[in-house]
């Protein structure tokens, strides 16, 4: 996605994220750890756009955010009304500086209005769902300003941005506050889950926990909301999906060079809103780093699965339900063979809850370079969503133009040798490897 005038970069372009403008679904905003190219005179950071439906991208300077540093965490959704974006990010500088911002034209480069802000809020995780002529907007965070430790939130808007609501959809004790990742939902319908890591005991930079799910089912627009969904053990709100689970949190290299900690993901069938999947990763044994877990709800949460998927040493799971009920499941997995490490970026596909599947490599490449720059190292999250009969999605990887490393195929904006397995500035002298963002479409399995 690094597009040919960036062709010298060598940035950590790490945390990839992705919208759809669904009235022209050729349009697309993206995000990652990218500076603005013009540097720190310059006070917006970029997002990345096409026009083209993910053929040819460029930045577009729009977010307010220290222009040499790009922002912190940044996620970005789109409306129904066409062209206009939403953003969540942490701005830069800062503390934990949550900025809602919009984008009433995302391909303009007016600047996004900033719609409000706070401090002490990591990990803004934003949706949105156009209800008449209103955007809804949902985003999951972790407010470490709320009383009592109990720290996952959404702040609803179901207003287009006018007002916004923070919302505590933690009902039980935890060890001093709950995971980073707090991940909503939306489905055609109105319906809105969200997950979030329940953390009850945090020790020595181990949490125990639980993976719960809240819903709402009038789109957060009722007197109590996300507390349609409680759990049978205590009454609560908030489904157990799992419970005691153990989650290190290691802010330091632990699977090859990424951090680990905070990986989640929920996703609803668009059509059926009683079908949801959930997607984690915790330790499993002592000769475990990192598992990812796929769990099913056919009731609207109200019980679930056992393990449908399991993948041992992976992070950065993603999933997405297609209009046809095909879930994706998008993950990257740390491979050491013989001395090799790898990173191996997969997209599964299935409409039997993972009793079969379709499995694409979409990406093998090397896994202990280049050196991070900063962490996390890939990401704490991708995205994958769907659109009509595809799915659509981002990862970031390392970029050396190796057509092995690539087996689906790979196209790059900015200039490489295929033959000597070099990226090439804009003079063709040779540059050196680095994390890329990388935007990938396949069709739905039938």
């Amino acid at each position: 996605m690094i597009p040919p005038a960036l062709s010298g970069e060598t940035h950590q372009d790490s945390e990839p994220f992705l919208a759809v403008d669904l009235q022209d679904p050729q349009r697309m905003v993206a995000s990652a750890f990218t500076p603005n190219p013009f540097g720190t005179t310059d006070g917006t950071a970029p997002v990345y756009i096409t026009a083209d439906g993910g053929e040819t991208w460029e930045l577009n300077n729009i977010v307010p955010s220290a222009g040499g540093l790009g922002t912190s965490d940044i996620t970005v959704a789109a409306s129904t009304i066409p062209k206009t974006a939403y953003g969540g990010i942490l701005r830069v500088p800062g503390d934990l500086l949550l900025n809602l911002l919009r984008a009433p034209d995302f391909t303009s480069p007016a600047t996004m209005t900033v719609l409000g802000d706070r401090s002490q809020v990591d990990q803004p995780f934003i949706q949105v769902k156009t209800v008449g002529i209103r955007d809804r907007i949902y985003v999951g965070n972790n407010d470490l300003g709320a009383p009592g430790g109990r720290t996952a939130t959404v702040d609803v808007s179901l207003d287009g941005g006018a007002t916004f609501t923070p919302i505590r959809i933690e009902w039980r004790s935890t060890g001093l506050q709950n995971g980073p990742s707090v991940r909503p939902t939306i489905a055609n319908d109105g319906t809105v889950y969200v997950a979030y890591f329940g953390w009850r005991i945090f020790r020595n930079s181990v949490a125990t926990s639980d993976i719960v799910v809240v819903r709402d089912d009038q789109g957060a627009a009722g007197s109590n909301p996300f507390q349609h969904l409680t759990d049978p053990s205590d009454g609560q709100p908030g489904r157990i999906v799992a419970g005691g689970v153990t989650i290190p949190w290691l802010n330091a290299r632990a699977l090859g060079n990424e951090r680990i900690g905070s990986t989640l993901s929920i996703a609803v069938d668009p059509n059926q809103s009683g079908i949801v999947y959930v997607a984690w990763a915790d330790r499993v044994g002592n000769g475990d780093i990192y598992t990812i877990h796929v769990r099913r709800s056919v009731d609207r949460g109200g019980t679930w699965s056992n393990d449908l998927r399991t993948i041992r040493n992976a992070t950065c799971c993603s999933v997405a339900v297609a209009a046809n009920g095909t879930v994706g499941l998008l993950y990257q997995q740390f491979v050491e063979s013989n001395g090799d490490a790898r990173w191996v970026v997969h997209l599964e596909q299935s409409r039997d809850g993972f009793q079969t599947r379709e499995d694409r490599v979409l990406a093998n490449v090397p896994g202990a370079s280049p050196t991070p720059q900063f962490l996390p190292y890939l990401g704490d999250y991708n995205f994958l969503l769907s659109v009509g009969n595809e799915f659509r999605g981002v990862f970031s990887a390392n970029n050396t133009p190796d057509p092995g490393n690539f087996p689906q195929g790979v196209r790059y904006q900015r200039p490489v040798d295929f033959r000597t397995k070099r990226l090439l500035d804009g003079t063709g002298r040779p540059v050196a490897e680095s994390i890329d963002p990388f935007f990938f479409k396949i069709p739905v399995a039938p």
